[in-house]
């Protein structure tokens, strides 16, 4: 029982924090939270080179103009924002402020989906050898008059639900991610997965 209110409160917890760091932090007036950290940026180039480093900021540019830029969004929301008056007790200020941060925030998410894109191929093959592996190990383990823990195996479960949950909300935390971030993903999932399949019933 506690165990399964931690997992929701975790659930709750990776619904919730994107969400803050979406609509409400971008009212914090320090652009540098919002921003690819240039660590970040770095540690990319080293896992995969500065050439393709550079082609993943060319395909965000891309990807955030199309999307975003030409579609006029950018800039209604600029433009709805920065027409206020002296009177108005700077909540055009505010607003503006607002704007700019949450669409630095948007085009970091863009970047680190793109950042992300490049370890898609390797972590399904990794996590498809696991799932095979453990699948033949769950069957000797049977052959054997073994057993399979279904704790194993729900735990499992919602370890792999909670690893997507945390890769995809670290696409908007004001956290820098580092490359090695994703390998490690790839890694944990891969374990899950292996885990899951050995102990599947």
């Amino acid at each position: 029982m506690a165990g399964s209110r931690f997992v929701l409160h975790l659930k709750w917890w990776f619904f919730f924090v994107p969400l803050v760091a979406v609509f409400v932090m971008p009212a914090i007036p320090d652009p540098s939270l919002f921003s690819v950290a240039p660590e970040e940026a770095d540690s990319v180039a080293t896992i995969i080179g500065p050439e393709r480093a550079d082609e993943v900021v060319t395909l965000t540019n891309e990807r955030f103009k199309r999307w975003f830029v030409q579609t006029g969004m950018v800039r209604a929301t600029i433009d709805a924002t920065g027409s206020g008056d002296i009177g108005d007790g700077g909540v055009s200020d505010f607003a503006h402020t607002w704007v700019h941060n949450f669409w630095l925030e948007i085009y970091r998410a863009v970047y680190r989906a793109s950042v992300m894109k490049l370890w898609i191929l390797g972590t399904l093959a990794f996590c498809v050898a696991a799932f095979v592996d453990g699948s033949v190990r769950r069957k000797i383990k049977a052959s054997a008059a073994g057993f399979a823990s279904p704790l194993s195996f729900h735990l499992a479960g919602h370890g792999i639900l909670m690893v997507f949950g945390l890769a995809f909300a670290v696409l908007v935390m004001p956290v820098t991610v580092f490359a090695q971030y994703w390998i490690v993903v790839a890694a944990v999932l891969g374990a899950l997965l292996w885990k899951a399949s050995s102990s599947y019933q």
